[in-house]
């Protein structure tokens, strides 16, 4: 099953986790050590760690997975340097811990390929735009510094194709044939409609309104 995941988030503040100050950076760390710090493992300080050359490995030793995330990702990620293929998907997992947590807000939805792509058509024969529908999202490139890997999209829309798409699915509803689709339509015009408080607050805060970011794993 392939998934969906929005964020309200700025594109140049997305863009700016790689490479970013000092100070910003700081914040960053923290969030991203504190998603992945490791989970105590019972089995490291039990029997296993006592047992012996039964295991080719000592027990203790841990193998480092292509897409699990290390320190070492994560201040490769903040320092804009290059970043190894075998540790793009790692550094993807950073990258977008760290826009869940500065976004002003998010949603999922449960989508395979073919789903996506129906809901777009179902959403194309209630007279929405393939401008803002959801392939087009993905296909707009997000232009981060970092190699793609397999299984992972990720494309934007500005604010205003944000609000577009809010009004545009709206319209659509009576349109819409099934329940599924009509669940999904309406609960994401809602979320899209908080675009238009979190611009009303950004400028205060010093941050940009918030674009439309996103990630689809299938």
């Amino acid at each position: 099953m392939g998934e969906l995941r929005l964020y309200a988030v700025g594109i140049e503040e997305v863009r700016g986790i790689s490479g970013a100050s000092t100070d910003k950076a700081a914040h960053l760390r923290e969030v991203a050590t504190k998603a992945f710090a490791p989970a105590p493992d019972e089995a490291r300080s039990g029997l296993l760690s006592k047992l012996g050359p039964i295991f080719r490995r000592p027990p203790t030793v841990q193998v480092i997975s292509p897409t699990q995330p290390e320190p070492h990702d994560v201040e490769v990620l903040l320092a804009g340097a290059y970043v190894a293929p075998e540790r793009a998907g790692a550094t993807w997992r950073v990258l977008e811990t760290i826009v869940a947590d500065i976004a002003w807000g998010s949603t999922r939805l449960a989508l395979t390929s073919q789903s996506l792509d129906d809901l777009d058509f179902a959403l194309a024969r209630g007279g929405v735009s393939s401008s803002v529908g959801l392939r087009h999202l993905l296909g707009s490139t997000a232009s981060l510094n970092l190699l793609p890997v397999a299984g992972l999209t990720v494309g934007w829309h500005p604010y205003e194709t944000a609000l577009a798409m809010a009004g545009a699915y709206r319209s659509a509803m009576p349109q819409i044939k099934t329940t599924e689709q009509q669940e999904m339509v309406n609960a994401l015009a809602s979320w899209l409609d908080g675009f238009v408080p979190w611009a009303s607050v950004a400028p205060s805060l010093g941050r940009p309104v918030p674009d439309l970011v996103g990630f689809y794993a299938g």
